[in-house]
């Protein structure tokens, strides 16, 4: 029959959109392609637009899902108990805590809590960055070798080396725990309390933008494992560690950002160990909700 929609191509975006939203598990294209009855290349230039827009998302597999800009519209989105347990880890460590997918060439936040501690603005909920090194790093190590690859290439010079090195590290602890230099440590906690006292969201956005790549570029240094195990105090930026998604993939990570200029031995390991608990019960969250799908 005819296409009697007034507009045509809005009602392909529409019907995608709609079979993502309704679909248990991500769709391929050649899938979306066949079960809407048009052209594969439309398909993809339609996906194309609304992954930019973060409509929907890509998984490691290349099929598509909802994302989170459009969850975050209709509210349907990640299960309720991911936000319990940010908020568990926030108030048990007083420190930032956050949710994100990791996409192939991307991390999208997905879910935040500020710590009780000390409040410091941090990447807004969905808010994307590139997927280059250190970003990502808690689940590269159960990524397959054509992405950790890429992602290592993205780490400039001698950083490279430490790539590699840092996934070796995440694999054997099941954490990247990172700190600023020595030298950067106090400008770190300048910028940290200024960011908190000011209010990143009262800053033009220009400035919002630049003042937290420089705090990110300030405290992405990783930990080796001699630091990891030392009883010296050190600075501490932030830890994350994987969470696997029903499939077993490591498709998010959870963040934790202490940003304290000096953290003895058993401090950290207290970080370390409310992260990895927080990793362990968003897995075991978003394996129950895929099982409470409908079949």
């Amino acid at each position: 029959m005819p296409d009697r929609s007034a507009s045509p191509p809005t009602r392909r975006v529409i019907d995608i959109v709609s079979l993502l939203a309704t679909s248990t598990e991500p769709v391929s294209v050649a899938g979306i392609a066949e079960r809407l009855d048009i052209a594969r290349a439309t398909a993809t230039a339609i996906l194309t637009e609304l992954d930019a827009a973060g409509w929907v998302g890509r998984d490691p597999h290349r099929g598509y899902a909802i994302g989170p800009a459009l969850a975050g519209l209709h509210g349907a989105a990640l299960p309720s108990g991911v936000g319990t347990v940010l908020a568990e880890l926030a108030e048990r460590t007083g420190s930032g805590a956050t949710f994100s997918r990791i996409e192939p060439d991307r991390l999208t936040v997905l879910d935040a809590r500020h710590g009780t501690d000390r409040v410091v603005p941090g990447i807004p909920v969905g808010h994307r960055i590139p997927l280059q090194f250190p970003a990502g790093a808690s689940v590269m190590p159960w990524r397959s070798a054509s992405e950790q690859n890429a992602w290592t290439a993205t780490a400039a010079g001698a950083d490279r080396r430490t790539a590699s090195t840092l996934l070796a590290v995440v694999r054997e602890r099941g954490v990247a725990v990172f700190r600023p230099r020595a030298d950067d440590a106090g400008m770190v906690d300048l910028l940290a309390d200024l960011l908190g006292a000011v209010g990143s969201e009262l800053l033009q956005p220009h400035l919002r933008t630049r003042a937290l790549r420089q705090l990110a570029a300030l405290t992405s240094r990783p930990f080796t494992r001699s630091e990891l195990d030392s009883e010296d105090a050190l600075a501490l930026s932030y830890l994350a560690a994987p969470v696997f998604d029903a499939t077993g993939t490591a498709a998010y990570e959870v963040q934790l950002g202490p940003l304290r200029a000096e953290v003895a031995k058993p401090g950290r390991d207290e970080y370390i160990s409310a992260t990895l608990d927080a990793a362990r019960q968003l897995t075991a969250a978003l394996s129950g909700a895929a099982h409470r799908r409908p079949t």
